[in-house]
């Protein structure tokens, strides 16, 4: 018998080669998503904000618009500097960071354009669960290409809330399941990724350290 495993001449070899590079792939994607935590905190923290700004201060249609300005500001602050440092990022975490700042543009488009047109106010269940499913989606895509069953568990979290938003008796239900979708879903899970990534630094420097 050989080691050709495979129609296509494929070798075993070849084959344990193709499945360490992606488990290696894999694992680097996890870990940009654990140095990135931090976004899914003030992600989190923003919603919370502009919330806060609808519910007990004025010019409130200019809430949405601002934070998830504010947002996207930081973020491209943050990655002109990585790109200035010269930082290196591998085939997943392009992936992983292209999916979620298309997400994160689509969403701040909404939210800023339904906040200034006033659509929002006339359609708030659908406008708010629009904006639970958007980042639901976001966090389903990250886990399927990084194969992580936690960040599936926030998927369903979020899209669960969008299911739950819909069902609501009012706009104050509605906003206390968005704001607890958004602590589990994006402050919690931040916390966890980051934890993670705080785990691995340490692991890798006693390794290097013997």
């Amino acid at each position: 018998m050989t080691d050709m495993d495979r129609n296509d001449g494929t070798t075993r070899d070849e084959l344990v080669q193709r499945i360490a590079l992606m488990e290696a792939m894999i694992a680097e994607g996890r870990q940009s998503t654990g140095r990135a935590g931090w976004i899914f905190v003030m992600w989190g923290v923003l919603y919370f904000a502009a919330t806060g700004w609808v519910c007990y201060l004025p010019l409130r249609n200019w809430a949405w618009p601002v934070c998830m300005t504010t947002g996207m500001v930081v973020l491209a602050s943050w990655q002109s500097r990585q790109r200035r440092a010269g930082a290196v990022r591998g085939p997943k975490s392009q992936t992983i960071s292209a999916v979620w700042w298309t997400t994160g543009l689509a969403v701040s488009l909404f939210a800023v354009f339904g906040g200034i047109t006033r659509h929002g106010e006339h359609t708030f269940a659908l406008y708010l669960a629009a904006i639970v499913f958007f980042i639901g989606l976001a966090h389903a895509i990250s886990a399927a290409i990084l194969q992580w069953t936690m960040q599936g568990m926030v998927a369903a979290v979020w899209w669960g809330g969008g299911i739950a938003i819909l069902f609501a008796p009012s706009p104050v239900a509605m906003l206390k399941i968005f704001l607890t979708a958004t602590f589990f879903g994006q402050i919690v899970f931040g916390l966890y990724a980051m934890s993670l990534q705080r785990q691995r630094a340490v692991a890798e420097r006693v390794m290097r350290h013997g």
